[in-house]
């Protein structure tokens, strides 16, 4: 009886310590979200533009850009494949290697990659998770 107390108590704490540091992590991430949000919208190159961020469930951050020269019935789904693989091949680049990323990566971060025509409508996403960032 006396083993399964302390087995109870050592979990309860352990998840009391898990659960703290997803608070911290959330509570970083929304901070984050803020600062960045100060500075929308902002164009990053020609034809995108980063409109907001945003944190979602599961400790992940969210990107919502505007293909502002686009109009996702004009584009091909080839079109439209092609771009979301290069871009997701560079946003795992950038979080695999940028100094900037380092605490995203120490905490399991998930980023999330949102793209809109210039009329609104959803052309584009992708996540990054851990499993394909992290090394192994």
């Amino acid at each position: 009886m006396k083993k399964l107390m302390m087995l109870s108590l050592v979990s309860v704490s352990l998840l009391a310590v898990s659960c703290k540091k997803e608070d911290r992590v959330e509570k970083e991430l929304k901070e984050a979200a803020v600062d960045m949000n100060k500075m929308t919208p902002q164009i990053l190159n020609e034809g995108v533009r980063l409109d907001s961020v945003s944190v979602a469930a599961g400790k992940t951050l969210q990107y919502n850009y505007t293909l502002t020269d686009d109009v996702k019935e004009e584009l091909t789904p080839e079109e439209i494949n092609l771009y979301q693989s290069e871009s997701k091949k560079e946003a795992l680049k950038s979080m695999e290697t940028s100094p900037d990323m380092k605490n995203f990566r120490e905490n399991e971060v998930t980023l999330k990659y949102v793209y809109y025509d210039k009329n609104g409508k959803l052309t584009a996403d992708f996540s990054v998770a851990p499993s394909e960032y992290k090394k192994k």
